[in-house]
């Protein structure tokens, strides 16, 4: 098939959504599809290059100018409208390539929604999040991360937006969702990366139209390890990954990683956010932070530590970490939030605590620190189920969706 992944940001941006889009590309070209990426321009990449067997297009648009809307200067910003400009670039690039499949992640899917696609070709969506829906891409109510919105309604979104963007782009943003919503039937195929994605954002769509698709890990994620780091402390530790903030549960497992019966250190190793908390140990209780590792180092971290914890306090759309934790063969003790309930097997491959219960969390914790027979079948257990999420086990289902989208298409 030829294949045309579009996407508001690419290399070289960083982020758990560039990595998948990136990841698929490649898998699918090395499958033999054609595969061709549109994306944002920036002044740091090229217009055209070539990586290996995919073509990535950074097309320019008005969206150039919304730059410094963008909370994050390295991630270029797409409203939830179309760009009058980019559909015609990207009509141009549908027109000369005539994909098979265009296949959209984040909001460029409303520019996606505006082009003229050749007979017998599909639109499809991936939802990484919540955005198909909300302003924020949180589902979360107002700042209140232990408050999951019950559903989308004009005004509710409205006020929720405005008190997080400001009354100028959080109406835009809002609204936006609202107008475009009405263009979705354009959709042939929309591709959740969780259930609890498909259940806070599809409500309506008829079942032949969704397919939950979760992110994949490398084949080799598990082997991808090496030796034990040596910025890791002697014996045993918990480790938590992810981006240092609020959101994550940081500050919840701080305070029950100071509290745990069983005095052991904390490694943490993520991206510093302005919202972090500040994290002081105690010589019984230390706690290490690294950033800035190379994902080898990280898999290998997985591997040493005792215990994972992703303690997510927000309504998780996956959970790559928890992925990678299992695939590595240790324990995950995780908030049962969002697709992480869906990822973590309670009691086989980890252990599901309520998100913001810190006294809950540090028993976990103690619970698979005392029980190293319990850890290491959970460990065993996590590694097998970790197995359904590698691309070999996924890429075949999105073909499958593909083609199940085209065929759609035909009728």
């Amino acid at each position: 098939m030829r294949i045309l992944q579009v996407t508001d940001n690419y290399a070289p941006a960083i982020g758990g959504l560039e990595r998948t889009v990136q990841g698929l590309a490649r898998e699918l070209a090395a499958r033999g599809h054609e595969v061709e990426v549109a994306t944002l321009s920036r002044p740091d990449a090229p217009d055209v290059e070539q990586e290996g067997a995919v073509t990535i297009r950074r097309l320019s648009g008005l969206t150039r100018h919304l730059r410094r809307f963008s909370t994050d200067p390295g991630h270029h910003f797409h409203p939830t409208t179309a760009d009058p400009q980019l559909v015609r670039r990207l009509q141009e690039l549908v027109d000369a390539t005539r994909p098979d499949i265009v296949h959209a992640h984040g909001w460029i899917l409303h520019s996606c929604l505006r082009l003229r696609l050749p007979a017998g070709s599909a639109l499809v969506v991936s939802l990484h999040d919540y955005s198909l829906v909300c302003a924020k891409k949180t589902m979360t109510h107002l700042d209140e991360l232990d408050s999951a919105c019950s559903g989308p309604s004009t005004r509710r979104c409205l006020s929720c937006a405005n008190a997080s963007y400001g009354a100028v782009k959080g109406t835009a943003l809002a609204l936006g969702l609202v107008g475009n919503g009405r263009r979705l039937d354009r959709v042939s195929m929309f591709l959740p990366v969780s259930a609890a994605v498909a259940g806070s954002c599809l409500a309506g769509i008829a079942p032949s139209r969704v397919r939950v698709i979760p992110p994949f890990v490398a084949d080799d994620v598990a082997t991808a390890s090496g030796p034990r780091p040596d910025f890791l402390p002697d014996g045993d530790f918990v480790l938590f990954v992810g981006a240092q903030g609020v959101h994550k549960g940081l500050r919840v497992l701080a305070e029950a990683h100071q509290g745990m019966a069983v005095p052991v250190p904390l490694v943490v190793i993520g991206p510093r956010r302005a919202d972090a908390p500040e994290l002081s140990g105690t010589p019984e209780r230390p706690v290490f932070v690294h950033n800035g590792l190379p994902h080898a180092r990280i898999m290998a971290a997985f591997a040493a530590a005792t215990a994972v914890a992703v303690p997510s306090r927000w309504p998780e759309p996956f959970g790559l970490v928890a992925v990678e934790a299992m695939a590595a063969g240790t324990a995950v003790v995780a908030s049962r939030v969002g697709g992480l309930a869906e990822i973590v097997d309670y009691g086989v491959t980890g252990l599901l605590v309520e998100p913001g219960d810190g006294r809950a969390l540090s028993d976990a914790l103690d619970n698979l620190l005392a029980d190293p027979v319990r850890r290491h079948a959970m460990g065993l257990a996590a590694a097998a189920r970790a197995m359904r999420f590698t691309a070999g086990a996924v890429l075949p289902r999105v073909i499958d969706a593909y083609r199940r989208a085209r065929a759609m298409t035909a009728v």
